[in-house]
């Protein structure tokens, strides 16, 4: 058996070996990083969806508590007056409008969701047994159909009746 010099250089067996386990380092190392930046824009995208459905819950129960004279509701809108204006929910072809009309000014309409998402309400009314205060429960089906459907039940004002 002959003896190497200690002083020599790497053999082509020990170079090759050191490259293939940093190509297999390498190869392992970009699939972790494509999975973590898939799931990022995933989780990015359902972030801002939910963000925009909170929005929707927010702003639909500051409108329901600011309602003091009346509340209407039919097939697809809600009707909230207050004092000084009216403001209409509606599940439109365009998405969730909102709809704010103020005696002697234009009406404002703002898209507050987007197609496919449409909405649905309805009132509850005041159940002592089960702990239930009357209220308008809003229903927004986020991909527009029926299957997936978040709700948030946004409680009345004491004065507000309930539509019949």
């Amino acid at each position: 058996m002959t003896h190497r010099d200690l002083r020599a250089g790497v053999t082509l067996i020990e170079m090759l070996v050191a490259l293939s386990v940093f190509s297999m380092i390498g190869l392992a190392s970009f699939t972790v990083l494509d999975t973590i930046l898939r799931t990022d824009r995933q989780t990015g995208g359902r972030l801002e969806e939910y963000s925009d459905l909170d929005r929707a819950f927010r702003i639909f129960e500051a409108d329901v508590l600011r309602a003091q004279p009346g509340l209407s509701l039919g097939e697809g809108w809600v009707k909230l007056t207050t004092a000084e204006s009216q403001v209409i929910y509606q599940s439109q072809q365009e998405g969730l409008v909102r709809r704010i009309e103020r005696p002697g000014m234009p009406a404002v309409a703002q898209q507050i969701l987007l197609l496919p998402a449409s909405a649905s309400w309805r009132t509850l009314s005041e159940d002592s047994a089960a702990a239930v205060a009357p209220g308008v429960e809003m229903t927004l089906y986020p991909d527009g159909a029926r299957s997936a459907a978040i709700r948030k039940l946004v409680p009345l004002a004491q004065n507000l009746p309930l539509p019949e």
